[in-house]
């Protein structure tokens, strides 16, 4: 499931290609996939594209209502610059992916589809743009999905929610208040989203290591001194996975809207190296398994 930097990434991207497009129509082709009227999106101009933690926000020129949309584990979109030229370039003998790479872009899990002709047996919905370009939703586990939402109920109901990493309100204190309040493993607390947005596996497991603190310690064990360095260690690989462009790690694929992979896995600490050295000690990393996922440690670094 890509995790908060991969999503603010394909934000990023999308941003660059879908501000200003006007839509022509919405066809959803798995009604499970999409929650709303298709029909009244039609003649909407696109505004925003912003995030919630690991949601997707598309915003309407002087509309009341918005869009949101949620990868999940296999969710992916592909924006399609021109259907005919794409055809023509993966019909064509001599057609290469850097090529089509300049007609069809895509975000999200990685699978063939993003060559492939569309909407392929895994689109589930299809943006048309007046202009002649389309946004493909494609899920192959369908858990994935896209709603239509009021404005101002929707941001009503985010204001109750837990704050995201990268806003103004997570911080040292909030972090400490949410710690003191649980005797759970402080990697299962960090990892529910209804405490924190967007802290994922991949990001807990370098956040824990870089603040030198065991995933299986008793959050509300933790000392100021200690809650200071783990707040301040999220921030930073939250920050790290931004300026990387995500991480495409083997077990959590993900490519960005350019159909490329991340590049933070180059730089993972503890994460995906059990048996190699950590780079502070020399220890080997250890794994173990934590609220059923995979957790990555150095047994002398982090106590």
């Amino acid at each position: 499931m890509p995790e908060l930097p991969e999503v603010e990434t394909i934000r990023r991207q999308l941003s660059e290609v879908l501000l200003g497009k006007v839509i022509k129509n919405v066809i959803v082709l798995r009604d499970k996939s999409f929650d709303g009227d298709p029909n009244s999106l039609t003649g909407r101009k696109i505004k925003e594209v912003s995030r919630k933690s690991k949601v997707l926000e598309i915003f309407f020129h002087e509309e009341k209502e918005m869009v949101i949309v949620h990868l999940k584990m296999t969710g992916q979109l592909i924006f399609v610059i021109n259907d005919e030229r794409t055809q023509k370039l993966k019909n064509s003998k001599t057609q290469d992916k850097g090529n089509l790479l300049h007609e069809r872009i895509v975000g999200g899990h990685p699978s063939p589809d993003w060559v492939n002709e569309l909407p392929s047996k895994h689109t589930r919905v299809v943006w048309n743009f007046t202009d002649g370009s389309r946004l493909y939703f494609n899920d192959m586990r369908v858990f994935g999905w896209m709603k239509m939402v009021n404005r101002n109920e929707y941001e009503k109901e985010i204001r109750k929610t837990a704050p995201d990493i990268t806003d103004k309100d997570f911080t040292a204190d909030f972090l400490f208040n949410l710690l003191k309040r649980s005797r759970k493993a402080v990697k299962l607390v960090l990892l529910d989203q209804d405490r924190v947005g967007g802290l994922g596996n991949i990001y807990v497991n370098e956040a824990l290591y870089l603040a030198g603190i065991n995933p299986l310690r008793s959050a509300d064990s933790l000392s100021d001194d200690e809650v200071k360095q783990l707040h301040s260690a999220a921030i930073k690989v939250i920050n790290l996975g931004i300026r990387y462009g995500g991480a495409s790690a083997a077990d959590e694929k993900f490519v960005n809207i350019s159909g490329l992979g991340g590049k933070y896995q180059d730089h993972f600490l503890v994460y995906q190296r059990a048996g190699e050295k950590c780079r502070r000690c020399g220890s080997l990393i250890e794994k173990m398994k934590v609220g059923g996922r995979g957790t990555f440690y150095c047994p002398k670094c982090q106590k």
